[in-house]
C-alpha cells in the first residue's frame, strides 16, 4: 500500500476570505474578497478588482465552492458579465465582519473623531488646542461611544456637544476668521464710508460676529470710486451660513482667512495677560449690551414692578407689626412658618407621655403580682403551721436541711441543684430531678421573685392549683 497522500490538483484553497453576500430575486450570490479591502473599495481608495477579489467568479455558496450559472445572473442582474456583477455585489452587498474587524473599525473611527475634535476645537481660556490623547481620555470619561454607520463629522458634533454638557473639558469650536469687504457707491466720501462701515459692524455684531480689526492695507483716506473697506471678524462655525446670507443681502464680499483660529507656539507671559484682558473686556462689553437691551425691553413694565415692590413692602410691614404686637407670644406669632415641625413635636411628646404611662402601668402590675404571690406564700405558710413563730416547724425544717447536708457531705460525688437546694448522689437522680414537679414548682417561684421550698414543703402544699394557673 502506497503511503503517498493524494491531494486534489484542480481546487484552489481560499484563505483569509471575507464573504460579501447579496440576495436578489430569491437567489443568493456571493463573492470571495480579501479582508480589509472591502472598506477601501467602498471608500474609493481601491479600484482594481484583482486587489479586492480572491477570484473573479460569482458564487452561490463560497464555502461549498458552488458557482452561479448564467441563467441566474441574467435573471437577477440583467447581465452575464461577472465583473459587473461583482462590482454591484461589492457596492450593495452585505459584508461578513468578524469581531476583531469590527473592533478595529470602531477604534479607527474613534481615532478619527478624536483627531477632528483636536483639530477644530480649542480651550476657550487660551485658544490652544488639546492633544488627541487628552480628547480620547475625555471621551472615555463621558462614555461617548462611536457608531459604525454614522459619518465622522456627525459623531464629531455629538462628541463636542456631550463634552460641553458634561463639563469634563473646557472646550469650544475654534473661531473662523472672515474678511468682509464693503464696496462704496459713486460719490461716497469718508463720512459715507465710515457710516457704512459702522452700520456693517453693527449688523455683524447683532448676528454674533466678533469684530477684531480692519485690513492693514486699508488706509481709509481716499475718495475714489469703488473704494473697498474691509472688516476682520471672528465667528463661530455654526454662524457661517447666517453671515453668508447677510453678506449676500447687503452686497458684501466675504472671504475665509482661516478655518480655525488657534494659538500655536510658545506662550509669552505678556501676550497671554493682554489676550486674557482683551477677552475679558469683550465679554464684559457683550454682557453690558445684553443687559442694556434687557432693561430697554423691561422699560414699559417699570410701573408694574414699582407696584409689586410697594405691595411686597406692605406685606413685610404687616408681618413685622404682627410679630412685635405680642412679645409674650413670640413663638406662636408665626403659625405658617413651621406647622409641620410643631405637629411632629406634639406627636413626639404625646408618644413619650403614652410610653411613660404604659411603663408605670406595667411596673404597677408587676408589683401587684409580686405582692399577691408574697401574700399567697404567707397564707400557705400560716395554713401549714410554718409561720415565723412556730418553733417545731423550724426544728423540723432544720432537721431536714441537716439531713440533706449530711448526705451531701457523705457522698463526695453528689450533685446539688442551685434552684431547689437538694443534693443527689447519682447522675441519674440528678437528671431526674430536673424533670420533677418539685423543680418545676421552684422554677416558677424563682421567676415570680419568691423563695424556693424544700421537697417536704412541696409535698404538703397545693401544687395542682399552682400549675393550673
Amino acid at each position: 500500500m502506497s503511503r503517498q497522500i493524494t491531494q486534489p490538483v484542480n481546487q484552489v484553497r481560499l484563505t483569509n476570505v471575507a464573504v460579501v453576500r447579496m440576495n436578489r430575486h430569491g437567489l443568493r450570490f456571493e463573492v470571495a474578497c480579501y479582508r480589509n479591502k472591502i472598506v477601501n473599495y467602498r471608500q474609493g481608495l481601491e479600484t482594481d478588482l484583482s486587489e479586492v477579489l480572491q477570484t473573479d467568479r460569482v458564487f452561490t455558496n463560497v464555502s461549498k465552492g458552488q458557482f452561479a450559472n448564467s441563467k441566474d445572473l441574467r435573471k437577477a442582474f440583467g447581465t452575464t458579465d461577472e465583473e459587473e456583477v461583482c462590482r454591484i455585489i461589492l457596492t450593495k452587498g452585505q459584508e461578513q465582519i468578524s469581531d476583531m474587524e469590527r473592533s478595529a473599525q470602531l477604534e479607527s473611527t474613534q481615532r478619527e473623531v478624536a483627531a477632528m475634535v483636536a483639530a477644530k476645537c480649542v480651550d476657550p481660556s487660551s485658544d490652544r488646542p488639546y492633544t488627541i490623547n487628552r480628547i480620547r481620555d475625555a471621551m472615555r470619561e463621558v462614555g461617548f461611544m462611536v457608531h459604525p454607520t454614522r459619518s465622522v463629522k456627525q459623531q464629531f458634533l455629538d462628541c463636542v456637544r456631550l463634552l460641553r454638557e458634561r463639563g469634563t473639558l473646557r472646550i469650544e469650536r475654534a473661531k473662523m476668521e472672515l474678511m468682509i469687504t464693503l464696496t462704496e457707491g459713486d460719490g461716497g466720501g469718508d463720512d459715507g464710508s465710515d457710516e457704512e462701515k459702522e452700520e456693517a459692524q453693527r449688523k455683524l455684531a447683532e448676528a454674533g460676529a466678533i469684530i477684531v480689526g480692519n485690513d492693514p492695507n486699508n488706509n481709509g483716506g481716499g475718495t475714489t470710486l469703488n473704494q473697498r473697506t474691509t472688516i476682520i471678524a471672528h465667528i463661530d462655525p455654526s454662524l457661517y451660513r447666517t453671515i453668508d446670507a447677510l453678506s449676500r443681502q447687503n452686497g458684501w464680499r466675504m472671504e475665509i482667512l482661516r478655518q480655525c483660529v488657534t494659538q500655536e507656539g510658545d506662550a509669552e507671559l505678556g501676550s497671554e495677560v493682554r489676550r486674557k484682558e482683551d477677552r475679558k473686556n469683550r465679554e464684559m462689553a457683550q454682557e453690558a449690551e445684553a443687559a442694556q437691551a434687557t432693561e430697554e425691553k423691561k422699560g414699559t413694565s417699570d410701573s408694574e414692578d414699582d407696584d409689586e415692590v410697594v405691595a411686597g413692602l406692605a406685606k413685610r410691614m404687616d408681618r413685622s407689626a404682627r410679630i412685635t404686637s405680642s412679645d409674650d407670644e413670640e413663638v406662636q406669632a408665626e403659625p405658617d412658618r413651621a406647622p409641620n415641625a410643631r405637629k411632629k413635636n406634639k406627636k413626639a411628646q404625646k408618644k413619650s407621655k403614652k410610653a411613660r404611662r404604659r411603663e408605670k402601668e406595667e411596673a404597677a402590675e408587676r408589683e401587684a403580682r409580686a405582692e399577691a404571690e408574697r401574700t399567697r406564700q404567707r397564707q400557705r405558710s400560716e395554713r401549714l403551721g410554718l409561720a415565723a413563730g412556730d418553733d417545731d416547724a423550724n426544728a423540723t425544717s432544720t432537721a431536714v436541711d441537716a439531713e440533706s447536708t449530711t448526705a451531701a457531705s457523705g457522698n463526695a460525688a453528689a450533685k446539688a441543684c442551685n434552684t431547689c437546694g437538694g443534693s443527689f448522689p447519682t447522675p441519674a437522680l440528678y437528671r431526674a430531678h430536673f424533670r420533677s414537679d418539685w423543680h418545676r414548682y421552684n422554677v416558677k417561684l424563682k421567676m415570680k421573685g419568691a423563695s424556693s421550698v424544700s421537697e417536704r414543703e412541696f409535698e404538703l402544699c397545693d401544687s395542682d392549683a399552682f400549675f393550673d394557673k
